[in-house]
């Protein structure tokens, strides 16, 4: 089965070397409208928007719907003419099932790529150091890096230099959702609100010290306690290659 609209949206973008966010970007709409062209929950697409992804990734809107001519295969009709005279409805079947509808069924050849795997990079950053305010689960599909753990969940950039020199500001760090942490190994947490990347230490009574690997960043470690009423959630464990070792504060 061949590729469907979304699907070659999304394969273009990436022959493009472009993010959700910078097609977004270039097209006038929230990045959040790319993620669902790409998804297929949104099939249907304006006129436009259908024209400018075209234009911005080089591509045709025939090729983009499925329905460019291949040798040996009945041509390619006016797409123009017959996408605008469709309803809405039509125009989603349209997007999603113009390969068959213009008997291209069976070629496959174009459709042939590698397997890539994909990654949730979250745009909110997480602070190393300062809060960074939760603006709703933003995030896009990313070509997930070679070097990247194969075990991560989703990825998330830091903020802030309370993590020096192991977790660097603007670095993009691996996280696997829900590992189990040891003492003083580096998690994502989310606290009153805020985003944030710190070492995990257990109190004996209780409490929880979320600490500052930088020895000159003492200043940001925060410590909640049961009585606290502070709302604490761990996201997931920072897979890096060191072991991080205990805080030593100046």
């Amino acid at each position: 089965m061949g590729m469907n609209t979304g699907e070659r949206i999304k394969q273009a973008r990436l022959a493009a070397g472009l993010t959700q966010t910078e097609l977004a970007d270039k097209i006038g709409v929230k990045f959040s409208a790319v993620h669902k062209y790409e998804s297929g929950k949104v099939v249907n697409l304006k006129r436009e928007t259908l024209a400018a992804i075209a234009r911005t990734l080089n591509v045709s809107e025939s090729w983009l719907l499925c329905l460019e001519q291949e040798e040996g295969r009945a041509p390619a009709r006016d797409i123009d003419l017959i996408y605008d005279a469709l309803n809405d409805s039509g125009q989603k079947e349209l997007c999603r099932y113009g390969r068959y509808l213009t008997g291209l069924a069976d070629y496959q050849a174009e459709d042939a790529q590698p397997q890539i795997t994909y990654i949730r990079h979250y745009l909110v950053p997480a602070a190393a150091g300062y809060a960074s305010p939760i603006e709703g689960e933003e995030y896009e599909e990313i070509p997930l890096p070679a070097d990247a753990p194969a075990d991560a969940d989703f990825c998330i950039d830091i903020q802030g230099d309370s993590m020096e020199p192991y977790i660097r500001n603007g670095q993009r760090v691996y996280v696997k959702r829900g590992a189990p942490l040891k003492e003083f190994e580096p998690g994502v947490f989310f606290v009153d609100g805020d985003v944030f990347c710190k070492q995990f230490c257990p109190g004996y009574g209780g409490e929880i010290y979320l600490l500052s690997a930088n020895p000159n960043r003492q200043d940001a470690n925060i410590t909640i306690s049961r009585e606290s009423g502070r709302n604490c959630v761990y996201f997931g464990k920072v897979l890096l290659r060191q072991k991080l070792p205990k805080p030593q504060y100046q």
